[in-house]
């Protein structure tokens, strides 16, 4: 996505805090300790929300509050570009009003809609991370038509089961359905049809979702690690989307190598096999490892 402040999203902003002292937090989570250099402090911040941009697949918004009091809107992109604004971050629009409650209308009897139709009805209801799974062939005219079809009608049940859960914000959920349609899909279809790979995308950029608050970061990296792989095997559509699971597989690496060193490193091979063209996420691994960090278990 475009660093054009008008093209990003006005959600989330990361609040960066910079003391006078040397440390830095980002949404109040410390970044650095006490006692350390301010512009060191603040570059480590920057990088966390770089870390956080990647992990949501575009730039994102923040605000740095320096030790005087100032406040600079940033937008931080996911190669670590930083922009400062010339003008505050846009409010975001109020929810609506809500609606009262009426009793259920009776069920359509109208007869099935045609491709483009479903497709269309599809896009309206699907979360924003199944648009590979749910679309039809009419609807992506950049993929072919077994990566933008529709899932199987005995699958639509659980299919709006997930997106039922994902609106709500159920994350853990539609986690678990959207596992569970992905198991059935690889015993009937097997683990490299576009079904199955369609509905394990989905399932990682769920996880993503929903990682900073589950903290595993272990399974993380290697769910998007598996997912990645199995794209590049499948040589699944779009491009983007493979694209888009290597960074965040990178990303969740990241933090995974700040609590978990050794594993990390076991994973470290993996990640590079992914990043073959890549040369900064590349360069990144490869430094880290030569410099003995994962034995020390440093980051």
């Amino acid at each position: 996505m475009s660093t054009d402040p008008d093209q990003i999203p006005p959600t989330p902003v990361y609040t960066i805090m910079l003391s006078s002292s040397g440390t830095a937090t980002v949404d109040g989570e410390e970044i650095t300790s006490g006692g350390g250099d301010v512009n060191a402090a603040r570059l480590a911040a920057l990088a966390e929300v770089r870390i956080k941009a990647a992990l949501h697949g575009r730039p994102v918004r923040a605000v740095a509050k320096e030790q005087d009091g100032s406040a600079w809107p940033l937008i931080v992109a996911v190669d670590g570009t930083v922009t400062t604004l010339d003008r505050p971050h846009p409010v975001p629009a109020p929810p609506p009003a809500p609606v009262p409650v009426q009793a259920p209308p009776a069920p359509p009897t109208a007869p099935p809609a045609p491709a483009v139709q479903r497709a269309q009805q599809a896009a309206a209801t699907r979360p924003p991370t199944a648009a590979r799974t749910t679309g039809a062939a009419e609807a992506r005219p950049d993929m072919s038509p077994e990566w933008a079809a529709l899932l199987p009608a005995e699958y639509s049940g659980a299919w709006s089961e997930l997106v039922a859960y994902e609106k709500a914000g159920r994350l853990a959920e539609a986690i678990i359905t959207a596992d569970r349609i992905e198991t059935a899909l690889t015993g009937e279809y097997g683990p490299l049809h576009p079904y199955t790979v369609n509905v394990l995308t989905v399932r990682a950029a769920l996880t993503v979702r929903q990682s900073p608050q589950s903290g595993e970061w272990a399974e993380v990296t290697e769910l998007l690690l598996d997912t990645a792989e199995r794209r590049q095997e499948a040589k699944a559509q779009p491009e983007t989307d493979n694209e888009r699971a290597i960074r965040n597989a990178h990303a969740a690496w990241r933090y995974l190598r700040s609590e978990d060193a050794e594993t990390a490193l076991e994973l470290s091979e993996r990640l590079l096999g992914l990043l073959d063209g890549d040369e900064l996420r590349a360069r990144d691994v490869v430094q880290w490892v030569a410099s003995g960090a994962a034995r020390h278990g440093a980051a």
